[in-house]
C-alpha cells in the first residue's frame, strides 16, 4: 500500500476554559490527539506531525512544519468549536495536500445529566461545520469523518479515508514509464499525455523499445544467478527450456533497474515489437517481469495500457495488491464472471502458505522461444474491480471506476494465467451487472485487488478532482 504519512491537526480555543465546567480541557484534548495517533499507527497510518493549533499564528507556525515534515495528507482532528481562522491559517499554506475532516466526538452516547460542561466536551459537531462551511466557500475539497475518536469503527473509517488522500497525493505526482506506443489500433488503453497531465498531475514518461534490449543486454550473468535463488525459493519451477528461464530472470533484473534507475511509480509496455518480443534478444515476453515489478510495488501493464497504468496505481495504492486482468467470459447461471490475463500477476495475493508455480507462458508457445509466468488462483473474498478512463461527461475529461463483489470459491485449474472467478455484489443478475460496468466507459482491462475499496477509490478522484462512477 501506498505509505501515508498524516499531518494531524487539533484545532482548539482557550475561549472554553474560562467556564468552570472545562478544567483541564487543553490537557484533556491533548490526550485525545495522542490516543487518535496511536490508534491510527494500528492501521499503519505514520504520523509525521501532530499538533495542536490554538490561533491563526499557531496555525501559520503549523503550516511550515507540516510542509518540511514530508506529509502526504492532513488529517483535522476536530473535537469542539474552534474558530475556523485559526485551522485554515494553517490550511491556506499547504493547499497541495489532500485534507481529511474527522468530526471526533468524545464518547458515542450523551448522559442523561447533559449539560453545559457536555456541550463544550463534545462540540465536534459544532466546530465541524464551522471549518467545513469556510472549506465550502473556497472550493478546498475534504472528506469528513463522523464518529467517537476512539470506536474501532470510526478509526478504522478515518484511516481507510486517510490513505485514500495519501494514494491520491501520490498519484498526482506519479511518473509512469511509457514503453513504446500500444499496439495499433487499440485506442481503447491510449490517452493523450498533456491532458492526463493537466487534470491528474500524472507525468507520462516515454521511453523507446530499445531501451529495454539495452538494459537486458547489461545484466550481469551474476545478476540472473541471484534472481534465480530468489525464485526458486519462492516458486515451484514448471520451466523445462532453461534458456527461456534465463531470458526471464535477464528481462526481470532489466525491468527493476529501469524502475530504480528512473524513480518510476508505474509503467506501461507494449512488448509486441522487434526490440523486445520479436527481436534476437530478448526475443520473449516480460509478462513475468512486469509481475515481478507488480509484486514488488510497481504496477506495469502490457500492449501499452497507459490507462490501467493508473487503475493498477490506485488499486494497489488502497487494497496493497493489484492483478492486471480482463474478464474474459461470462457464466450467466452462476452469476460469475472468469478473470484472466496474458502472464501477469502479484504475489502479495497470492494464498498465505501458496507456492505459486512458474511456467512456460501457455499465450506464447508459438514463439521461437517462450518466456515463464506466474501461476496461482486468486483466494476467494471480497474484491474490488477499479478501471480508469477519459471520458465525455466528466468536467476534468477523466473518470475513475471500481465494481465491488468477490472472488468466489470458484476453480479454473487450466486456466492459462493467474486468475479466478469474480460475481458482483449485489442482487442484480452477472448480466445486469456486467452491462452496468461496461456503460460506465471502462477500458477492457481494468485492476482488481483484494477488500472493498470502491468508496476509497472514490475519495481519491475527489482529491484529484476527477469523476467517479461505482458499478456494483
Amino acid at each position: 500500500m501506498s505509505s501515508a504519512r498524516v499531518a494531524v491537526i487539533l484545532p482548539y480555543w482557550d475561549f472554553w476554559e474560562a467556564s468552570a465546567a472545562a478544567g483541564g480541557l487543553r490537557r484533556e484534548r491533548t490526550e485525545v490527539l495522542e490516543q487518535v495517533v496511536d490508534l491510527l499507527a494500528t492501521h499503519s497510518i505514520e504520523a509525521a506531525w501532530q499538533g495542536v493549533v490554538d490561533s491563526a499564528p499557531a496555525g501559520k507556525a503549523a503550516a511550515g512544519e507540516v510542509t518540511s515534515s514530508g506529509a502526504n495528507v492532513i488529517l483535522v482532528l476536530q473535537t469542539m468549536a474552534v474558530p475556523p481562522a485559526y485551522t485554515t491559517a494553517a490550511l491556506d499554506r499547504i493547499p497541495d495536500l489532500p485534507l481529511v475532516v474527522w468530526a471526533a466526538q468524545r464518547g458515542q452516547t450523551l448522559r442523561p445529566e447533559f449539560d453545559a460542561d457536555d456541550i463544550t466536551r463534545l462540540g465536534a459537531t459544532v466546530g465541524v461545520p464551522q471549518l467545513i462551511n469556510v472549506l465550502s466557500r473556497t472550493g478546498r475539497p475534504f472528506s469528513l469523518v463522523v464518529g467517537a475518536h476512539d470506536d474501532a469503527d470510526s478509526v478504522r473509517n478515518a484511516a481507510t479515508t486517510v490513505q485514500a488522500g495519501a494514494v491520491a497525493h501520490d498519484l498526482g505526482q506519479a511518473r509512469i514509464a511509457r514503453v513504446g506506443r500500444p499496439i495499433a489500433g487499440y485506442d481503447c488503453v491510449d490517452v493523450d499525455s498533456a491532458e492526463l497531465r493537466d487534470a491528474t498531475g500524472i507525468e507520462l514518461v516515454p521511453l523507446e523499445p530499445d531501451t529495454i534490449r539495452d538494459l537486458y543486454g547489461q545484466v550481469s550473468d551474476a545478476d540472473v544467478a541471484a534472481l534465480e535463488t530468489e525464485v526458486r525459493a519462492g516458486f515451484e519451477i514448471d520451466v523445462e527450456d532453461s534458456d527461456a528461464l534465463a531470458r526471464t530472470l535477464r528481462l526481470a533484473a532489466a525491468m527493476e533497474t529501469l524502475d530504480r534507475d528512473h524513480s518510476f511509480d508505474a509503467g506501461a509496455m507494449n512488448c509486441h515489437v522487434d526490440e523486445i518480443r520479436f527481436g534476437a534478444e530478448p526475443g520473449i515476453t516480460p509478462c513475468f517481469a512486469l509481475g515481478r515489478e507488480t509484486t514488488r510495488g510497481i504496477p506495469w501493464t502490457c500492449v501499452g495500457d497507459v490507462v490501467t497504468a493508473v487503475a493498477m496505481l490506485v488499486t494497489k495504492g488502497l487494497s496493497g495488491a493489484a492483478l492486471y486482468h480482463e474478464l474474459e467470459a461470462i457464466d450467466f447461471e452462476t452469476n460469475e464472471v472468469a478473470i484472466a490475463n496474458s502472464g501477469e500477476h502479484d504475489l502479495k495475493w497470492c494464498t498465505a502458505g501458496c507456492t505459486p508455480r512458474l511456467i512456460t507462458n501457455p499465450w506464447f508457445t508459438s514463439d521461437p522461444i517462450t518466456g515463464a509466468s506466474a501461476w496461482f488462483e486468486l483466494p476467494p473474498g471480497p474484491a474490488t474491480m477499479v478501471g480508469f478512463t477519459p471520458h465525455h461527461a466528466e468536467p476534468s475529461g477523466f473518470r475513475l471506476i471500481a465494481a465491488e463483489g468477490s472472488i468466489t470459491e470458484r476453480s479454473f485449474p487450466n486456466s492459462p494465467t493467474v486468475g479466478g472467478a469474480f460475481r458482483f455484489a449485489g442482487t442484480d443478475t452477472v448480466t445486469e451487472a456486467w452491462q452496468r460496468w461496461a456503460e460506465t466507459g471502462v477500458n477492457h482491462h481494468s485492476a482488481v485487488g483484494p477488500g472493498h475499496i470502491g468508496g476509497q477509490v472514490a475519495t481519491v478522484a475527489r482529491f484529484l478532482g476527477i469523476g467517479f462512477t461505482q458499478a456494483s
